[in-house]
């Protein structure tokens, strides 16, 4: 698929590119309107946005363009079809396109913005808002988003995942000695072999870089389009793969529920961002 190119919002005038913060819309939005909302929401600490606070950062939002959307027999804006909201393992089929070739768009950009800063991958963040949570998780889990390295983090915003309970068989292996490798292996196998693709990585590779990625996850517990029963079984999957993970539940915010909640949420965010910078061993400035 070809995808339409990415909107870019480069660092502030002055400051030098530190670090790129890769974030993936959902469905019905596109990259610039994405970008403009989360850009228009203000943190409690002088009301300011989130360039204001990371003035160094490369903003990169990737565009899904628009498909056929058979749920509702027209072209909309999204990473893959989605045929129930209500019920997201309802025709779970119509998804594996869409999500097959996210993983690689997003191999694609990770790579780019990784030459950039100079092969620091750690200082290359992932992260998305529902359907765009979604394939970025994808592409955690099959390896494409560390076929240059390891990424210093992932923010899930309202999130969910495809195959939610394929995952979860794979994780219930049965074998007493069956290790948290054989585990995590045997949920990247399940994901690529509904993908019909090869690996993009090994699995020892796969697994470190998960170990060494923090992880946020922020959903609202009032979410009428998403349910946060969805955040928490993502919640209860990282976990398991010994993630280090941090999730928060918010009530009150726009859109029935399902967007960020100002200036909470992103106060949230921008505290798990400064915790990234300010450590060394995960990229940060030191």
């Amino acid at each position: 698929m070809l995808y339409p190119a990415s909107y870019i919002v480069e660092p502030q005038p002055g400051h030098s590119h530190s670090h790129t913060i890769i974030l993936l819309h959902g469905r019905s939005s596109t990259a610039e309107v994405y970008a403009s909302d989360l850009f228009a929401l203000k943190t409690t600490d002088l009301a300011k946005n989130l360039p204001s606070h990371f003035p160094n950062f490369r903003w990169v939002f990737p565009d899904a363009g628009e498909r056929w959307c058979i749920a509702y027999k027209e072209e909309r804006s999204a990473w893959c079809h989605t045929y129930s909201l209500q019920d997201m393992s309802l025709r779970q089929d119509l998804q594996v396109q869409g999500l097959r070739n996210g993983v690689y768009r997003i191999e694609d950009i990770v790579h780019e913005e990784v030459e950039r800063l100079g092969g620091q991958s750690q200082r290359v963040f992932l992260a998305g808002f529902s359907m765009g949570s979604a394939v970025a998780l994808w592409s955690i889990f099959t390896g494409a988003a560390f076929t240059s390295g390891k990424l210093g983090a992932f923010l899930g915003l309202s999130a969910w995942m495809p195959f939610t309970r394929e995952a979860m068989v794979a994780l219930e292996q049965r074998i007493p000695t069956a290790t948290h490798a054989a585990h995590l292996k045997s949920l990247s196998v399940t994901f690529l072999d509904i993908l019909g693709i090869d690996s993009f990585t090994s699995c020892e590779t796969i697994q470190k870089s998960i170990l060494e990625m923090l992880a946020y996850l922020g959903h609202g517990t009032d979410d009428i389009p998403v349910s946060v029963s969805y955040c928490r079984d993502l919640t209860g999957i990282l976990r398991s793969l010994k993630v280090q993970l941090e999730t928060r539940e918010y009530i009150g915010a726009e859109r029935e529920g399902h967007w960020v909640k100002e200036p909470e949420q992103l106060d949230d965010v921008v505290t798990f961002l400064r915790t990234l910078m300010n450590d060394t061993s995960w990229g940060g400035l030191g």
